[in-house]
């Protein structure tokens, strides 16, 4: 019996000893698991961070309400200073207009893209792979973000979509931007096309003026022309009008504080026409088929018809070859052209945002400060799509309303701006 006892101790005299090793290892692996676990956290944290403060770094508004991020897509820097910069801006959703405007256009063009956190990271990704698809917005396009500062204080690694060519953390997925085909670029901006979201329909301020003078000032070029995105220019506009400032010398240095302005007239197309006129002549065909007519001629026509586009349509060839100044306009209330201009012109004012008299404050603004405004011919731009009551957002008149008080005090600060002149808008 001494024996078997003796067995007995050893063995659980062993046993004990294993389910010691045991319980030893099992707290070494869940401490491993432990430090892993804080390891990853960390390192998230990190990431987190890192991602955080790469936008607290991007220049901010005048108001601190908004994070500019310029170039996120770069245009090819090989066009000569002496050119005209196509502007615009819009939300994701309206990014894809820029693919037409940018095969007509056929030059620089600079986008302004308003970004809510919710599109963050998907916006990001689709900027990277435009990066490697030239093709679809041309490669003389440059695209800018905007962002409200106070969604950045939400922000996350996963929905900061971080873009590493923008200078941001994150691996940036760089091998499968360089794999993307046009067709892909392409079918991303379509995708994005399906957001409901209108400019002026979301659930924070649409800060239109700021985009444009973030657009505008991130062109390189002497010339700017500010459209809206859902706007297409006539295929030779740009050409014909390059061709004119050189035959009047308007990049000569002397003319660099020039106070003239080159209205371009806009007409609205049905849905419908089958194709964009290219030429005047096409253009009047259309018109007489009142398949297209003057932009807002029935939802504001006092907004555009000082342009006289009976009379710019009835206007007898000219004898100077290509583009010319045909004539003149003075301004009158409420009218509120696209034109061509230098960058030197007025910037938009930034307070005014969501819908109405953000674009007639500026050109309020050039009239006041004594510019001229010079009718072109035979350049136009088209807007896709008539403008009927319909399709204006729920807010549309109550924010009209605000803005129109605000306007009235801007017209008042640019009194006291601009004394030397007797100029008003009224």
């Amino acid at each position: 019996m001494t024996y078997f006892n003796s067995v007995l101790v050893a063995l659980f005299t062993l046993l004990g000893i294993l389910q010691l090793a045991h319980y030893s290892m099992l707290q070494q692996l869940t401490q491993l698991h432990t430090d892993e676990i804080q390891h990853r956290e960390q390192q998230a944290l990190a990431a987190q961070q890192k991602v955080r403060d790469y936008f607290r770094t991007l220049p901010m508004d005048t108001t601190g309400t908004y994070r500019v991020e310029a170039n996120v897509v770069r245009a090819a820097n090989n066009l000569s200073v002496h050119d005209v910069t196509m502007v615009t801006q819009c939300t994701p959703s309206h990014l894809h207009h820029v693919v037409g405007m940018a095969e007509r256009w056929n030059g620089p063009l600079s986008v302004a893209v308003f970004v809510q956190l919710r599109e963050l990271s998907i916006i990001r990704r689709l900027m990277r792979k435009l990066q490697h698809c030239p093709a679809v917005l041309g490669q003389h396009t440059s695209v800018h973000l905007v962002y409200v500062e106070k969604q950045l204080d939400h922000l996350t690694v996963n929905n900061a979509g971080m873009l590493s060519a923008a200078g941001g953390g994150g691996d940036g997925d760089s091998h499968g931007a360089a794999l993307a085909t046009a067709a892909e670029c392409a079918d991303a901006l379509k995708q994005m096309s399906t957001s409901k979201d209108a400019n002026y329909a979301l659930q924070v301020p649409y800060p239109n003026n700021l985009l444009r003078n973030v657009a505008r000032d991130s062109s390189l070029t002497t010339f700017v022309m500010v459209v809206d995105v859902d706007m297409v220019p006539n295929p030779s506009l740009r050409e014909d009008f390059l061709q004119f400032a050189r035959r009047k010398e308007l990049f000569q240095s002397h003319k660099y504080y020039d106070k003239d302005v080159y209205v371009i007239p806009v007409f609205e197309a049905r849905t419908s026409l089958p194709s964009l006129p290219k030429s005047k002549t096409e253009l009047i065909t259309v018109i007489q088929d009142k398949t297209v007519r003057p932009f807002y001629i029935t939802r504001c026509d006092k907004c555009h018809r000082h342009t006289d586009f009976q009379k710019w349509v009835s206007l007898a060839p000219s004898n100077e070859a290509g583009m010319t100044a045909a004539y003149d306009v003075a301004w009158k209330d409420a009218w509120e052209p696209f034109y061509i201009g230098r960058r030197t012109v007025p910037r938009y004012d930034e307070r005014f945002k969501q819908y109405g008299f953000n674009r007639i404050s500026n050109v309020c603004q050039l009239h006041m400060a004594s510019y001229v405004f010079h009718v072109m011919d035979p350049g136009f731009l088209i807007h896709k799509g008539f403008k009927e009551k319909g399709q204006f957002h729920a807010d549309k008149d109550a924010e009209n309303s605000i803005n129109r008080d605000l306007y009235t005090v801007f017209r008042r600060e640019l009194r006291a701006r601009y004394p030397e002149y007797t100029r008003e808008c009224v």
